[in-house]
């Protein structure tokens, strides 16, 4: 198994209860002193650490090739990555910010599928799980250019899994809505408000749950927020 952005917040939560329930798993991420770090929470030769960009199609190829390389197959990619990069109105935005967000966010996912599916169609299964953010569903000013490649994701998931069914495989999107990762910090904004809301952990049970279901099951989309938030901030619009 494969968690991209394993070195903190959900993908690092996830892949500790994974590994729990018996799961090998390959940690991804920009840092490779921060996932060996992970790593150590984890059984002795259950895992390796493979520092990669998930924009970079090069690295991709490294993923996929030392997978199989240390374990013989693909069952499943958690495609956890992602970043605010910069959060600000359409008209404070760059070209080069609008590409760095929906690169970072959206490409990157599109990239990590068409990575892993050949091995996977080679054993008849495979399970892609993609995380996308509650933006996906609602609007906030400043969050536009994020929303649209998180919304992307949605609908890129939904298709996606059209089209790995045909060969027994299926994908999976699991929309979570504000939680208490380094996300607000990565994307310089303030956290301070979210004081009481969930942690990394919390919603990483919910995002197992996604990959623990029978072969014969899928979850197609599950999002989970944090009660105040649910509360506080959420709008028809």
């Amino acid at each position: 198994m494969i968690v991209t952005g394993a070195s903190s917040g959900f993908g690092e939560a996830a892949a500790c209860m994974l590994n729990e329930m018996g799961a090998k798993l390959v940690l991804t991420g920009r840092t490779l002193k921060t996932l060996k770090a992970v790593g150590k929470r984890l059984i002795p030769g259950t895992w390796i650490a493979v520092a990669a960009d998930a924009t970079k199609t090069e690295d991709w190829s490294r993923v996929v090739r030392k997978t199989v390389q240390t374990f013989g197959r693909i069952d499943c990619l958690i495609n956890n990555h992602g970043a605010g990069i910069k959060i600000a109105t359409v008209d404070m935005m760059t070209d080069e910010d609008f590409q760095s967000v929906i690169d970072t966010n959206l490409t990157s996912i599109m990239k990590g599928a068409r990575a892993v599916i050949p091995v996977m169609k080679k054993t008849g299964f495979g399970h892609v799980v993609n995380v996308s953010s509650g933006c996906a569903h609602f609007a906030w000013p400043s969050w536009s250019v994020y929303t649209a490649a998180k919304t992307g994701m949605v609908g890129f998931t939904r298709c996606l899994h059209k089209e790995m069914e045909s060969w027994g495989g299926k994908a999976t999107c699991f929309i979570p809505g504000a939680a208490r990762t380094n996300f607000c910090a990565n994307a310089k904004i303030d956290n301070s408000w979210m004081e009481g809301y969930p942690t990394a952990e919390d919603f990483a049970r919910t995002l197992v749950h996604c990959v623990d279901v029978p072969p014969n099951c899928v979850i197609d989309e599950v999002s989970i927020w944090g009660t105040r938030q649910v509360k506080e901030m959420l709008s028809a619009y």
